[in-house]
C-alpha cells in the first residue's frame, strides 16, 4: 500500500496517543504468570502485542476483553500446557527476546518462529548464555529451539546490544528455586526500559534488588494478580512531536504522563533543544515550533526516537550529530541504512561513521519522489512527517508497515491537520 502525503498542514485537533507498546509487553507477560486474574485497562491494539498474546496463550494464558478498555488476563497454573507447537512471535523482536527464557522452563523444546528480519536479529546474549549452562539453543530453518531449564546463578549480559535480553531474564528469574543476580557489563545502554520492567514486576509482587550494574533477584517467587492502567506511548507521540516543528504549526498530544519513565518521554526535553517548546497541558503536551536548530542527540537511552529525530535534523539548520546510534541497524530495518537511502534521495547529507550519525539539515525538502518505508514502521512514520514539509506531494511505498505498533497512525496524521491519500 501506498500513502500519498500532500504538504499543508493545518493546525488540526488535538491527538491522542495509543498506548505504551513496551508496558503492554511486560503488563501482559507479568499478568499471565500471576495467579488469579490481572486487569489491564488500556492495552495497546497492534501487530506486536497480538503475538505477545498468541504466545502467551500457549503457555495457558487466556485473555478476555470484558469492556472497550478493560482485558481480563488469567495467569498459568504451570509450565505443562505448553504442547511443543510453533511459537510465532510476528516481526515482534520484544516477543521473542521477552519469552525465549519463559519458555525454556516448559518441558518439551520452544520451537519459536518470526517474520520479517526477526529471526535474523541477533540473540547472541541468550546463545552464549544457554550454551554455557548446557542447554539447548540452535538456530536452524528459520525457526530457533531451547530447551531448559534455566537454572539459579548468577549470570552476567552485556549492555550495550539491548535490554530485552535483560528484561526477559527478569521476568524468567523469579520463578527459579533459588536466588539469582545479573552483573550488567558497561556500557549499559536503554537503562530506562529496565526501569520499567522492574515497575511491572513491583506491581505483580516480584521485589528485585537493583544496584545499577547488579540486579539481584529473590527465587521461589510468586507473581500476584493486578489492575493496571496502560500509559501512553512517548516513542510515538515523538512523530507527532516532530510534525509541529516540521510544518510550524503546533500539535497538542493527549495521553502523555508528565512523570513517565519511558526513556523516550526526554522528546519534551529534546524538541526544546531543537529550538521548539514542550509545553504541558492537561493529559498531555502541546509541542510548539520554533526555528528549527541542530543540536547534539544521544540515542542511548531512546533508540526508537532515532528515525522521526533524524526528520527533524534534516530541517534544522546547521549538522545534528547523534551519538551512540549502533542499535539502529539490528531493529526491523537497518534504520541507519534506510534513512540515508530515503534523506539522500529528498536532497539530505547524512554521514555515518560506527556509532555517530550527523545530517545537515537543508531550507526545503523537495517532493515529487517515491519513497520506500523499508517495512519499518517508524521509518514509514518519520518519513511521513518529513514529508509534511516537502515543497510537493510525496508518495512512501509499503506504509502499512504501520500496523505494527500503530495501525490508526494515518487516521490520527489526518485528526492532526495532516493531508493523506492512502493508495
Amino acid at each position: 500500500m501506498k500513502a500519498r502525503i500532500i504538504p499543508g498542514r493545518s493546525e488540526g485537533s488535538p491527538v491522542r496517543i495509543p498506548s505504551s507498546k513496551s508496558l503492554s509487553h511486560r503488563v501482559l507477560i507479568a499478568a499471565s504468570l500471576a495467579e488469579g486474574t490481572s486487569i489491564l485497562k488500556n492495552l495497546v491494539d497492534n501487530n506486536d502485542i497480538r503475538a505477545t498474546m498468541n504466545c502467551l496463550s500457549l503457555l495457558g494464558a487466556s485473555f478476555e476483553r470484558i469492556s472497550a478498555q478493560e482485558t481480563a488476563v488469567k495467569g498459568i497454573t504451570d509450565f505443562s500446557f505448553y504442547d511443543g507447537s510453533l511459537i510465532d512471535c510476528g516481526e515482534s523482536g520484544s516477543t521473542l527476546r521477552f519469552l525465549i527464557p519463559l519458555f525454556s522452563l516448559c518441558e518439551r523444546t520452544a520451537v519459536f518462529t518470526g517474520h520479517g528480519k526477526l529471526m535474523e536479529r541477533p540473540q547472541t546474549v541468550y546463545e552464549d548464555l544457554f550454551h554455557q549452562s548446557g542447554l539447548l539453543f540452535e538456530k536452524k530453518g528459520g525457526t530457533l529451539c531451547v530447551h531448559g531449564p534455566l537454572s539459579a546463578g548468577e549470570y552476567t549480559v552485556r549492555g550495550d546490544i539491548s535490554s530485552q535480553f535483560i528484561t526477559g531474564l527478569l521476568f524468567t528469574l523469579p520463578l527459579l528455586g533459588g536466588s539469582s543476580a545479573l552483573r550488567i557489563l558497561p556500557p549499559y545502554e536503554s537503562r530506562s526500559y529496565v526501569g520499567l520492567t522492574e515497575d511491572v514486576l513491583e506491581l505483580a509482587g516480584i521485589s528485585v534488588g537493583d544496584e545499577g550494574m547488579r540486579i539481584t533477584v529473590p527465587g521461589s517467587g510468586r507473581y500476584r494478580s493486578f489492575v493496571c492502567d496502560v500509559e501512553g506511548d512517548d516513542s510515538q507521540a515523538a512523530f507527532f512531536a516532530v510534525l509541529a516543528m516540521i510544518s510550524q504549526k503546533p500539535v497538542t498530544v493527549y495521553g502523555m504522563r508528565r512523570q513517565s519513565r519511558q526513556g523516550d518521554h526526554v522528546i519534551v526535553e529534546l524538541i526544546e533543544r531543537f529550538g521548539g517548546r514542550s509545553i504541558p497541558v492537561e493529559k498531555g503536551y502541546r509541542f510548539e515550533p520554533g526555528r528549527c536548530r541542530a543540536c547534539t542527540v544521544d540515542l542511548a537511552d531512546c533508540p526508537d526516537l532515532g528515525p522521526a529525530l533524524f526528520a527533524l535534523a534534516a530541517v534544522s539548520e546547521g549538522t545534528t550529530v547523534f551519538t551512540h546510534c549502533g542499535r539502529l541497524r539490528i531493529k526491523e530495518s537497518d534504520r541507519i541504512q534506510a534513512m540515508k537511502e530515503e534523506l539522500e534521495t529528498l536532497g539530505v547529507t547524512i554521514e555515518e561513521e560506527a556509532e555517530t550519525v550527523r545530517i545537515t539539515g537543508v531550507s526545503s525538502i523537495r517532493g515529487n519522489v517515491c519513497l520506500s518505508c523499508h517495512n519499518d514502521h517508524r521509518i514509514a512514520m518519520a518519513l511521513s512527517m518529513l514529508a509534511s514539509g516537502a515543497d510537493a506531494p510525496i508518495e512512501l511505498d509499503g506504509c502499512e508497515a504501520v500496523n505494527k505498533s500503530y495501525p490508526d497512525f494515518f487516521q490520527d496524521y489526518l485528526t492532526a491537520g495532516g493531508r493523506v491519500e492512502l493508495i
